[in-house]
């Protein structure tokens, strides 16, 4: 395969947003839709948020949208015409270049996009540099028949991830059927604050991003974009041992429950999990060992069954959708038998095994492969 590598300023415009005055834009839907930057990001299309009434730079339907700014290297295709701040840039491919083709090859260089961010404050990425991208150019039919097998890629993930969430559904079942519902607490179990039946509760921290010997290690690094699993062994960011010692993260012993604080995603999801590997996490996050008390597997469903809805409810947006740690700390938690959780957790891992067995990860693994496929081998 010998396919030509062309910039992208020469097959697409390229679009930088502008943030308009805040008194222009609104949530009760007066004006176009506003995205500001990857929190607004879905998994392939952006959510409304926010509107505004007096729109600086414009984003048109099937527009890519790249974040260009804490963090870059996402992407999402616009759905609608919409107004973009300065966290995105819209691209708009020309004649020869489809949008589809040219979003999916984005998700290949994620990361290097991510690489290419600087800044003492934000990692951003200038216009000029998305505009001298080099990308691989293959005709036209090609480009849309890359695409086709992409989306088809996409919709068997996306049935993986039905089922995976069926599984998930049965697992809260089980627990609010043994326990009941802790917020109601209506099989009045014993009660205590949080930070009661914890031997501690650990928050986490970034090394310098200037020093980028502290990223050379194998200690993994935990941050919200690892949270897609409610088991964890490993991220995809690492460090070594002279980060932790020039930082204010930590080691987390393995076994611990895992809690994202601080994220866009709290908007909808709660990301809860068990690192069965000592990990470091990021300070967007925050760990709690249970007392000899308390089955780890009890406390991840307590979150996840139990209280999600409940801490999700206490979300508020400051300069990032958060959890208030002291609300985390004194929020009441169901003291049922230890007897009990044991049961639960004998089930679960029965739950678990057949879930694995079913082998429902293959749609990842298949889109991933034909995703580096695609351009790297051709198909």
């Amino acid at each position: 395969m010998s396919w030509e590598l062309v910039k992208l300023k020469d097959v697409a415009e390229v679009i930088a947003g502008q943030s308009p005055e805040s008194k222009y834009y609104n949530n009760h839907k007066e004006g176009i839709p506003f995205f500001q930057g990857k929190a607004d990001f879905g998994d392939q299309f952006p959510t409304v948020r926010y509107w505004c009434t007096n729109p600086t730079k414009i984003s048109a339907i099937n527009d890519i949208l790249l974040s260009v700014r804490a963090p870059v290297g996402p992407t999402n295709i616009s759905n609608t015409e919409a107004c973009i701040g300065r966290g995105l840039a819209a691209i708009r491919v020309g004649a020869k270049l489809y949008y589809k083709y040219l979003y999916y090859y984005f998700k290949t260089i994620e990361s290097e996009l991510a690489a290419k961010g600087n800044g003492s404050t934000f990692s951003a990425i200038t216009t000029s540099d998305v505009k001298e991208l080099r990308i691989p150019l293959p005709p036209l039919p090609i480009q849309k028949r890359i695409a086709e097998i992409l989306d088809a890629a996409v919709a068997l993930r996306r049935k993986d991830q039905e089922l995976l969430n069926k599984y998930d559904e049965l697992a809260q079942a089980i627990f609010i059927d043994m326990f009941g519902d802790p917020v109601k607490n209506e099989k009045r179990w014993e009660v205590k604050r949080l930070n009661e039946v914890c031997l501690n509760i650990y928050g986490g921290g970034t090394p310098s991003k200037s020093n980028p010997e502290f990223y050379v290690g194998n200690i993994p690094w935990v941050t919200p974009k690892d949270m897609k699993s409610d088991m964890i062994n490993d991220s995809i960011d690492h460090i070594n041992e002279l980060a932790i010692e020039k930082s204010s993260t930590r080691i987390i012993p393995k076994n611990s429950v895992l809690m994202v604080i601080r994220s866009g995603i709290l908007k909808h999801t709660l990301p809860v999990a068990i690192n069965t590997e000592a990990v470091a996490i990021n300070q967007d996050m925050k760990a709690f060992i249970p007392n000899y008390r308390y089955t780890n597997e009890y406390f991840l469903r307590y979150f996840l069954a139990g209280s999600a809805d409940f801490l999700l409810g206490k979300v508020r947006a400051v300069t990032a959708d958060n959890i208030e740690f002291q609300q985390i700390r004194s929020m009441e938690f169901i003291c049922p038998p230890m007897k009990l959780q044991e049961s639960f957790k004998h089930k679960i891992k029965i739950l678990m095994n057949i879930r694995s067995k079913n082998s429902i990860f293959w749609g990842e693994t298949l889109f991933q492969a034909v995703l580096y496929g695609a351009f790297r081998n051709g198909l």
